[in-house]
């Protein structure tokens, strides 16, 4: 079982609302999900944000323990936030641009995550940004891929 560093209940969305930063964004992305969470945040039960995917490296053992669990920690992939409907995952990945290399990026956030939940539906994969290119968005939705798209000043 995934263990969430950042979980919220759908109880907490007016709080989450409320923030300037969300866990391990920048500014300009927590600006992002921000938007994304004023007109979606209501569809879901639960958020994790920062959830860890992967084995990560392996640690040098000659390393202190301390150490060596934050290098595995450190280098395991992030998804920027699951968001559950029931027990329906939606991996988001939110990108100031959104390019062809998000599909990579969540193609392979979904593959190890269903390697830890393998009993788990298939995910939705979303891709959130302030900007995005024809070309991108045809490629990433014929991969199914659900894109938003929120530029600067909608909400």
């Amino acid at each position: 079982m995934t263990v969430y560093d950042y979980d919220f209940s759908k109880d907490a969305l007016a709080l989450l609302l409320l923030r300037r930063f969300y866990p391990e964004r920048t500014d300009r992305e927590s600006t992002i999900i921000r938007d994304y969470l004023l007109a979606h945040g209501t569809e879901f039960d639960r958020f994790a944000f920062s959830v860890r995917v992967g084995v990560g490296q392996t640690p040098d053992p000659t390393h202190l323990e301390g150490v060596q669990t934050n290098t595995v920690f450190s280098t395991k992939k992030r998804i920027d936030m699951i968001a559950w409907k029931g027990s329906q995952a939606h991996i988001h990945e939110f990108k100031e641009r959104v390019s062809p290399a998000v599909l990579g990026q969540l193609q392979t956030y979904r593959h190890l995550w269903l390697e830890e939940n393998p009993d788990a539906l298939e995910p939705r994969l979303v891709a959130i940004g302030r900007l995005a290119d024809d070309d991108t968005l045809r490629v990433l939705q014929a991969n199914a891929i659900d894109v938003y798209v929120y530029p600067e000043g909608t909400h």
